[in-house]
Order: C-alpha cells, then structure tokens, then sequence
C-alpha cells in the first residue's frame, strides 16, 4: 500500500474505486443494475434469434452426450466441423443433463452476457476512479443490440467476451491472484476459438514487454506462468485434434478461410460501427499515456485490432453483424470514462450530451438487427419445411445441402456439407461437384438445393447450388421431387437419386 493505495504490478489502483462511498446504492443502481435491466429486456425481445451455424455445434453436442463421440455422421471418420470446441463441451454437458440443447444455449449465452456487464462494471470502476461517467461502459455494451443479438444466438461469443473481459479484469489484480486468472482466461480462449490460440500467446507476452514497473524476475513469474499454462493447452489441444481428426486444427479453419482477405470490406464497417470507441482510445493516450493504469487500456486496444487482423481472410458470408468483431466490443467501451470526463463545472453539460450521444450511437444496429432477425426467422420456417418433407421419405436417406446447421440437426439424418465445413476433403481441396458424389457416405439419396421459386420453374440462386446443377452427372442422376417456397426470391427443392427412389419406391409428381 502506497499513500492509501494498493500498487499492482506497475498500476495504482484506490482500495475505495467508488466515487462516493455514502452514495454507494446509486452507484451499484447505476453501474450494475441498470445495464443488466436493459441487456435482459434486449435478451427477451430477440430470444427467438438464432443462424443456421449454431445447429452443427448443437449436432455435435448431441452426439457427444449420447456417446457417439466428436463426430459429424455417427460411424464415420470425425472430423472437426466447429469452431468451439469448450463451448461443444458445455452443450454436451447440458443436454448429459437432460436440457434442451438449443434452450440451455441461450440460457448460458445469457449467463456469460451477464458476466461480462460484472466484470466490466469492476474494471470500469477501477480504472476510471474518480472520473464521474466510469459507469458508462456496461451501460453502453448492455445497450447495444448486436451484443445481446448474439449472446442468445446459442453461439459462443458472449463466453468468449467473458474470458476477453476477465484478461483486462486480471490485469488490475494483485500479482497472485493475477497469475491464476490469466492462466485460466489463456487456457479458456484457445479451448474457445481457434484464433484464441494467438491471443493467449500475445497477450503474456505484451505484458512482459510492457509493465516495466516489475523487475525481470517478477515479470517472468507473473505473465512467464501464464504463457507457459497458454503453451501447454495449445499443444495438448493439437495432439488431441491429431489423435482425433487427424488435423491439427479446426476443419472450419479451411472451409472459412481465404488468402485474399474477403472480409477487408466487413473490418471497416466495424471501424465506423466503433468510430467513437476508436476515438476515445486516441484521446485516453493523449492523456493518460504517462499515467500507470495506461497500459491496461493498451492490452485493451491490441487485442481488438488482433483480431481485427486475424479476421481479414474470413469468409464475409460468415460474417453478419460483427460476428467474429462483437465479443471484443466491452474492450472498446473501456475508454468512454476518459474521454467525458471533464473537470471544469462549465463543461459538465458536453460530457453529459457525450454520453447520451454515445449511448445512441451504440443503438445505430436496430434497423440491420431487425432486418437480421425476420430473415432468420423465415430460414428457420423453411428449414422446417424441409424437414417436415423429409420426413416423409422411407428409410435414414442420405442427404446433401449447403445450409448444414438446422436441416441436419432437426432431421437426424446422415449428410454431406457441400459448403466444407463438416466435410475435410471439400474443406481443404476446394468445391466441385465430384467431391459431393465421393462422399465417404456415398452416393447421396436427396439433394436439397437452394433455388427460385418466385419466376416459375427450379432455377439455382445461391451458394455452390449453381454450379452443381451444371454438373451433367447431376442432371443425369438427380430429379425434382418437391419443393419448399419460401418468401423474398428463393425456397429449397428437394432432389432425388433416381436410382435410389425407383429402389425405395417414392413416386416424382409435380410440386405444388
């Protein structure tokens, strides 16, 4: 303790971070209560909000519990399908214990969500000290539609934000407790996302580099244990993905990935989506640079334009609203505090108009959130149209189909993903329409194929469905049998293996 304050590795930190203690519940209401109220209002409006992408974790969690293993197509050679290999665990535990897979999701999406506003509240708090908007950033991220859009989406993002938030949380706590949290955070994010391999590396690393307060030898315990902890996982993790896979990393990677940097286009509009944010970490190093609490917002700031780096060869059709940007946006609210404090009375009205303006801005999303959400809503009405025909079909057919999430899930039937990212041949060799027919599943029973609906006739739309239409082992193969319209220009045809459907004795007749 040094002057009533507590020194942590190079930052000074006060032991009472309230601003007043005798109006502690109005702080507590303000900084805690309130940004949890409104992220649960937006939990409950946009609960029905899921993609097609969340159903194949679902698939693999299912077949996990019921002790089929990792697998894609129970009996067939694994492969590693999804980006989330904790998160899998956890839905696999949870359906173990007799949940509904997609509810329990949802459920542990918004838990993490919660967690996140917690963690952020303290770091916030400790931070900002005596900065009067230091409750602003949960504020700002609990108000933000595109948060709570994904953190009931069933995917992993908002548990990735809680390990993100609770790095930045780590790092304002003394020495031993720091260690411990960061080797827990390190190992959480590789086990969470494969690009969390390279923050867990980098981020000890910059620490080493960076907190100069500590002597060598500190510095080597405090941030050294938890690289040497992120090591161990990383390795651990790829000799399982070799013994199980045979990859060493996650099949996605190849399916996603692009040399080109696609998604250069999807990375500037998160740049204007966090504009304000940007700028307030300009303005917070123009004055806290010489102040010890600075570096914490520097680890803040990399990390988010790490993965801004890491996430340039994406593929931009997997990358809606921010998806793979969102968990690091607690990250870019830290900084708001700095910015609107203003210490001269006469200007406490701007810093109250910047923070209303900034909490508007966080509400920029509504218009493409809503858009996202009626368009999901009806995929989700034609997937079960889909599967509501499928179900009509004798026997367990094997079927092919680029939207591998839902269709599968629901149906339970053995599948072949076109698109690559269940299928490591395709993943990594690229599409034609030969790879679908060498399917290690065979020859496959049903197509189902995204297509027009509107114009009259079957005509291809969307994704590979084209060029696999032009294939003439296709035309020569395959046959209309049903089809599944759906609203805006396009629904789903159902196409059948004339052989298999002469043997099955499922009669073709005009669709209705």
């Amino acid at each position: 303790m040094v002057g009533g304050k507590q020194e942590v590795a190079g930052l000074e930190f006060s032991p009472d971070i309230s601003p007043n203690r005798g109006h502690l519940g109005n702080v507590v209401a303000l900084g805690l209560l309130l940004p949890i109220f409104v992220f649960l209002i937006l939990a409950v409006i946009l609960w029905k909000f899921s993609i097609d992408d969340v159903a194949i974790s679902y698939r693999y969690a299912q077949y996990l519990a019921q002790g089929a293993g990792l697998t894609w197509n129970p009996g067939r050679p694994p492969v590693e399908g999804y980006s989330n290999f904790l998160w899998v665990l956890i839905l696999a535990g949870g359906s173990t214990c007799g949940f509904d897979i997609e509810t329990f999701s949802k459920v542990a999406g918004v838990i993490c969500g919660l967690g996140v506003l917690g963690l952020l509240y303290a770091v916030s708090r400790r931070l900002a000290g005596e900065r009067r908007f230091w409750w602003l950033p949960p504020l700002i991220v609990a108000a933000c539609p595109v948060w709570a859009l994904w953190a009931v989406s069933g995917l992993e993002l908002p548990l990735v934000g809680f390990w993100l938030v609770l790095i930045i949380y780590s790092l304002t706590c003394p020495p031993r407790q720091r260690i411990w949290l960061m080797s827990v955070c390190m190992c959480g994010l590789c086990l969470s996302r494969p690009e969390g391999a390279v923050i867990a590396v980098v981020v000890p690393l910059f620490g080493l580099v960076i907190d100069r307060e500590l002597s060598r030898k500190d510095r080597l315990t405090i941030y050294g244990i938890p690289l040497l902890v992120s090591l161990i996982c990383v390795v651990g993790l790829f000799a399982f993905r070799m013994w199980y896979f045979g990859a060493p990393v996650a099949n996605t990677v190849y399916a996603k990935f692009s040399g080109d940097l696609p998604s250069a286009g999807k990375v500037a509009s998160w740049v204007f989506f966090g504009l304000p944010f940007f700028a307030a970490f300009v303005v917070a190093a123009a004055r806290q640079k010489h102040e010890r609490y600075w570096p914490v917002y520097q680890v803040a700031l990399l990390l988010v334009f790490l993965q801004m780096i890491l996430v340039l060869p994406v593929s931009p059709v997997m990358f809606m609203q921010h998806r793979y940007l969102i968990p690091f946006f607690p990250l870019l609210a830290l900084a708001a505090p700095v910015v609107l404090d203003r210490p001269a009375a006469f200007r406490r009205w701007a810093a109250v108009a910047g923070a209303v303006v900034t909490l508007i801005w966080s509400q920029q999303q509504w218009p493409s959130v809503s858009e996202a959400y009626k368009k999901e809503q009806s995929y989700c009405q034609r997937h079960q149209c889909v599967v509501d025909k499928l179900a009509r079909l004798p026997g367990r057919p094997v079927i092919a189909l680029l939207d591998a999430g839902r269709i599968p899930y629901w149906s339970g039937l053995p599948a072949v993903d076109i698109w690559g990212l269940c299928d490591s041949r395709i993943a990594r060799a690229g599409f034609s329409a030969q790879a679908i027919w060498d399917s290690p599943l065979g020859m496959p029973d049903v197509y189902i194929m995204s297509a027009d609906t509107v114009s009259g006739g079957v005509n291809p739309r969307l994704g590979f469905d084209g060029l696999i239409s032009r294939d003439l082992t296709f035309q020569q193969t395959y046959r209309l049998w049903d089809v599944c319209p759906g609203e805006y220009y396009y629904g789903y045809a159902i196409l059948l293996n004339r052989a298999w459907a002469r043997r099955e004795g499922v009669e073709f007749r005009r669709p209705q």
